[in-house]
C-alpha cells in the first residue's frame, strides 16, 4: 500500500505546522476535519499558515465525504477532545487506515486502538515545533519532527530516510516512504517506547512550568548571548519536575535518566526563544489545559509505585487554581 490520501484531525498548531508540508506534495491528496461551527468557519475564512492561505480541502466530520478514503489519519487534537475526534473521524476508518497520534503524553495510541480494533495505529510523537495558533492562523519557524516507529524497530540508532526504514515493520515503512517523498521531517527510533516517555518528561517539564510562570521559552533556556532572558531558577522548577517523571518511568521499567534531561536543552535551545508551549498559550487564552495528563498522570503512577513527586503536586494544584479562576 501507498499512501495517496490524508486526513489531518485538529486544526490547531501541530496539525496545521504538518498540513502545511503535506498540502505542498502534489502526489497527494489532503483535507482538514471539521465540523459544526468551525467546517463553516474555515470554509468562510480560510486557514493561514505563516500568513498564507492553506491550499487544503475540509472534510466534514461525521459525514464521509464524497468518495474520500484517507489511508492515513494524523491525530493532532487536545487529549481531552480525543473521544469527540474518534467519533469525528470514525466513518473515514477503514480496515486499510493507519492512525498516528501525535497527541501528548503516553496512552493516547492505547485508547484510538481500543476504539478502532481494525486500524493500524503506531506509536507516535512530535517534537522541536514552535508552532503558536490562534483562531485560523497558525506561525511556525520549526516545523519539528515527528518520532514514531512499533514499541521497538530494527534500525541502526534511528532511522530517517525511507531507505533506512527498510527492516521495519509494513506499518512504518509506508508511513516512512510517504513522509520521504513528502519532505516531513521523521525519525524512527529503534526505542520508541522509550522516546514516547521521554517527550512525557519533556511536556511535564515545560508546557507545566511555562504555564504557570505565563512565560515564553526563553527563561528556560541555557545561558547565552542569544537568550538573554534565561533564568537558573526556572530551568531547576523544570528539572526538578522532569526528574519526577523519571524515577515513575524506572519504576515503569523505562530507561530514562539524567542524560535525557541534557538532550532535551539540544532541541529547547534550539526553538526561538520568545515562542510558547501550547499549555501556556492555553492559559493566556483562558482555556482547559492538559494538567491531569501530565502532573496527574504522574501523580497517579507515582502513588501505585509508593513515590512522592511534590513538584508535580504542586504543578497540578496552581495549575488547577489557574484553570479555576479563569476571569476573576
Amino acid at each position: 500500500m501507498t499512501i495517496k490520501s490524508v486526513l489531518i484531525a485538529g486544526a490547531g498548531a501541530v496539525g496545521l505546522t504538518v498540513a502545511d508540508t503535506l498540502a505542498a506534495y502534489s502526489e497527494s491528496e489532503v483535507r482538514v476535519l471539521a465540523g459544526g461551527s468551525r467546517l463553516e468557519r474555515y470554509r468562510r475564512e480560510g486557514l493561514t499558515v505563516n500568513g498564507r492561505k492553506l491550499p487544503i480541502q475540509l472534510a466534514p466530520a461525521g459525514i464521509p465525504a464524497d468518495s474520500f478514503e484517507p489511508e492515513l489519519i494524523i491525530v493532532a487534537c487536545k487529549f481531552h477532545h480525543l473521544n469527540q475526534i474518534m467519533e469525528d473521524f470514525a466513518p473515514y476508518v477503514t480496515s486499510r487506515t493507519i492512525i498516528l497520534s501525535l497527541l501528548n503524553g503516553i496512552s493516547s495510541e492505547n485508547i484510538i486502538r481500543r476504539r478502532f480494533p481494525s486500524a493500524k495505529v503506531p506509536l507516535a510523537m512530535i517534537l522541536g515545533t514552535d508552532a503558536q495558533h490562534s483562531g485560523t492562523e497558525t506561525t511556525y519557524s520549526q516545523k519539528g519532527v515527528i518520532h514514531f516507529g512499533e514499541g521497538k524497530n530494527p534500525v541502526n540508532g534511528a532511522a530517517v530516510t525511507a531507505e533506512q526504514a527498510a527492516g521495519c515493520s509494513d506499518t512504518v515503512r509506508i508511513i516512512a516512504a510517504y513522509f520521504d517523498a513528502a519532505g516531513l521531517p521523521f525519525e524512527i527510533p529503534a526505542d520508541m517506547e522509550q522516546r514516547m516517555w521521554f517527550k512525557f518528561m519533556v511536556n511535564t517539564g515545560i508546557n507545566q512550568c511555562s504555564a504557570v510562570l505565563g512565560k515564553p521559552y526563553a527563561p528556560f533556556q541555557h545561558d547565552a548571548p542569544d537568550h538573554p532572558s534565561a533564568n537558573a531558577a526556572a530551568r531547576r522548577l523544570m528539572e526538578n519536575a522532569m526528574r519526577e517523571v523519571i524515577a515513575v518511568a524506572q519504576a515503569e521499567g523505562i530507561m530514562l535518566d539524567e542524560p535525557d534531561i541534557a538532550g532535551w536543552y539540544k532541541t529547547l535551545d534550539a526553538l526561538t526563544p520568545g515562542s510558547r508551549t501550547s499549555m501556556c498559550q492555553d492559559v493566556q487564552a483562558g482555556r482547559k489545559t492538559e494538567v491531569e495528563l501530565f502532573a496527574g498522570t504522574v501523580i497517579s503512577l507515582a502513588a501505585k509505585h509508593g513515590i512522592t513527586v511534590p513538584v508535580n503536586r504542586m504543578l497540578m494544584d496552581l495549575i488547577t487554581v489557574i484553570e479555576e479562576t479563569y476571569g476573576v
